[in-house]
């Protein structure tokens, strides 16, 4: 087997729709061929912070133990990253070129592009919130439109 050609640094919104899409390809035929085939010859990565974000929609959501078990299935079978000292200062760096420019992002986004940048890895998403920020990114920023 090939080694991954990239790390992609994957958000909670491409998570979730990852997940779908492999369920149902047929719903995410609008997404580009060579995208899909770059996301499928990468090592997907995700920060802890879509984790966390992941189970409190869990907890929320009263999910039960078996759908939480194939949610965790699916979370392991992303590389996890933690976060240390330098995604600190990157998200404060992009916190405030997000504040200066009007930009309205919610702090965990800013974690996973943080972490993204850190790591000097693109940064996939299917959230629109992510293209505004781009330009403050050091990274390619792919986003992936949602079925509607």
């Amino acid at each position: 087997m090939a080694r991954p050609s990239e790390t992609l640094i994957c958000d909670t919104s491409f998570v979730s729709h990852e997940s779908r899409r492999l369920q149902a390809p047929a719903r995410y035929r609008q997404w580009e061929s060579a995208v899909v085939r770059r996301v499928e010859g990468a090592r997907l990565a995700i920060s802890v912070v879509t984790i966390a974000e992941v189970r409190s929609g869990q907890l929320r959501d009263g999910w039960g133990r078996s759908r939480i078990a194939r949610s965790e299935r699916a979370l392991a079978r992303f590389l996890r990253l933690t976060i240390d000292d330098p995604h600190l200062h990157e998200w404060a760096r992009l916190r405030n070129a997000a504040r200066t420019r009007g930009i309205a992002i919610s702090d965990n986004d800013l974690w996973i592009a943080a972490t993204a940048s850190v790591r000097d890895a693109v940064l996939v998403t299917c959230d629109r919130d992510h293209l505004h920020l781009a330009r403050d990114l050091p990274v390619e920023v792919v986003y992936l439109q949602p079925p509607v």
